[in-house]
């Protein structure tokens, strides 16, 4: 009995041994340990406001004023991070992370402090979008990287430059020194009007450029030096500007692709006003042209490399003319030599006709639109109606082919223009004469005629016989009446 009262004791002093020395363990074994773990917590506060994966950081929507502090990005690594929507005014420089891209757009930023991009790691995509930055406090050391004894080094990675919906008027003409390798600029949607020399240089000397968008910047005119460097350009954005003739300074930008001229007040593209030689380009859009009226001959016959032409919602354009697009013989070219041309969109516009030869080989293309336009189904559109559309409306159009219905002339008006495919139409007439009313007329003169004729012999025979007297009548004027008709029964 005594002995087991000995040996309770004694193996609670074990237990209690045993217990304590792993937690005296852990705390004693690595202070480096208690450091790494509190470095931890506080990078975690950053995804406790935020929603972090393993490849993206949404900080988007969370009324935050700041980016967070310096000791809360350790560890952090991801391929974007989205301030998108907060409150940020100022923005200060980065801390060290692994980021591909950072979006800090829509929020209030005013200035930018020198080099705060340069710490982020293989940055390549960075979008500073609807914010108020000015021309005065963007400045070229906001875009700085590593220093070096020789000069500040680029950041070298980054290659998407988002600067749109801001308040630039200019631009430093060394803006982009330490971003040279740009390959993609945005500058949409600040109120340039005119590119000056600090802007025109600052654009120029952005020699890998291949997309450029200054789409609705208010621009009248290109400097004529816009494009003297561009050797990679492919892709340029002038939607929504006040270009009111094509820039002759589109003609140095050889590689061109993609060129969007919409909502611009051009009103004629013809010999007069024809694109340059851009023998690259692909895609051309001229859609919600508001004064657009015309596309002419030799308008679009130097984009000998045209595959894609957008011409939508141009309320005016009444007439794309034969050989708008095709290149008619010349002493040097025998007959006419069309693009490559897949996809014709002419959809929404005020076109009556669609010329025979607007088009080389029709069974080339892979998409055409022509809804919502007033067709005119006279001869002028025999071809359209008779060849283009039965042998190939399907196919390019589906369903839409049997949406094309004829505004005139009034005996065809309402009906589709499939639904005349074996019709031969008629020519329309001289001063807009309307033959279908021809019968009805020439009716109304006929009964006209037969009713007018013994009508006028009844009135002649009375008036012959005095029964219609002229100017004023007395007794003598009667008597000399009956003594006339007196003698007359005498002979």
């Amino acid at each position: 009995m005594d002995l087991r009262v000995s040996v309770v004791p004694l193996l609670a002093i074990l237990l209690l041994a045993k217990c304590e020395s792993p937690i005296t363990k852990n705390v004693t074994v690595d202070s480096g340990t208690v450091k790494e773990n509190n470095a931890t917590s506080k990078s975690l506060k950053l995804c406790i406001m935020c929603f972090c994966t393993d490849s993206f950081i949404d900080c988007s929507n969370r009324n935050l004023e700041t980016h967070f502090d310096k000791d809360q990005w350790l560890n952090i690594k991801a391929k974007v991070v989205s301030f998108e929507h907060n409150h940020l005014v100022h923005v200060r420089p980065f801390p060290r992370t692994v980021v591909e891209k950072l979006i800090l757009r829509k929020n209030r930023i005013i200035s930018i402090d020198y080099h705060a991009f340069k710490e982020l790691v293989n940055l390549t995509e960075l979008d500073l979008s609807h914010n108020q930055l000015t021309s005065r406090l963007l400045q070229p050391h906001v875009f700085e990287g590593h220093f070096s004894p020789e000069a500040y080094e680029p950041l070298s990675n980054l290659q998407i430059l988002n600067l749109s919906n801001n308040i630039l008027q200019w631009l430093h003409q060394s803006i982009f020194e330490h971003i040279a390798g740009l390959k993609v600029l945005n500058l949409s949607g600040n109120p340039f009007r005119v590119f000056d020399y600090r802007t025109s240089i600052a654009i120029s000397s952005l020699s890998y450029l291949e997309d450029l968008d200054i789409s609705y910047c208010e621009l009248k005119e290109l400097s004529h030096l816009q494009f003297h460097n561009a050797k990679y350009l492919k892709r340029l954005n002038l939607t929504g500007n006040q270009l009111t003739v094509l820039p002759r300074p589109l003609e140095e930008a050889g590689a061109l692709e993609y060129l969007s001229l919409d909502a611009n007040p051009i009103r004629v593209i013809d010999r007069t006003n024809p694109f340059p030689n851009l023998t690259k380009l692909k895609e051309l859009n001229l859609r919600e042209m508001p004064n657009l009226t015309l596309i002419g001959n030799g308008g679009l016959s130097a984009l000998i490399g045209l595959e894609s032409l957008h011409v939508q919602n141009c309320k005016k354009l009444k007439h794309i003319e034969e050989y708008a697009i095709g290149r008619e013989a010349s002493a040097t070219v025998e007959g006419t030599m069309w693009p490559p041309l897949k996809k014709l969109i002419l959809s929404s516009n005020a076109l009556q006709y669609l010329p025979m030869l607007l088009v080389g080989r029709w069974d080339k293309l892979e998409e055409l639109r022509l809804t919502h336009n007033p067709w005119s189904c006279d001869c002028g559109n025999q071809y359209l109606v008779a060849s283009v559309l039965p042998q190939y409306g399907e196919r390019l159009m589906g369903k839409e082919v049997d949406e094309l219905t004829c505004s005139a002339p009034p005996e065809h008006e309402g009906k589709k223009l499939t639904s005349l495919a074996h019709r031969h139409l008629r020519c329309p007439d001289l001063y807009n004469a309307r033959p279908e009313r021809d019968a009805a007329i020439l009716m109304g003169v006929l009964i006209a005629v037969l009713v007018s004729i013994p009508i006028s012999m009844a009135f002649f025979v009375l008036w012959r016989r005095g029964f219609f007297f002229c100017g004023s009548q007395g007794p003598a004027t009667f008597s000399r009446a009956f003594y006339k008709r007196a003698s007359n029964d005498d002979d």
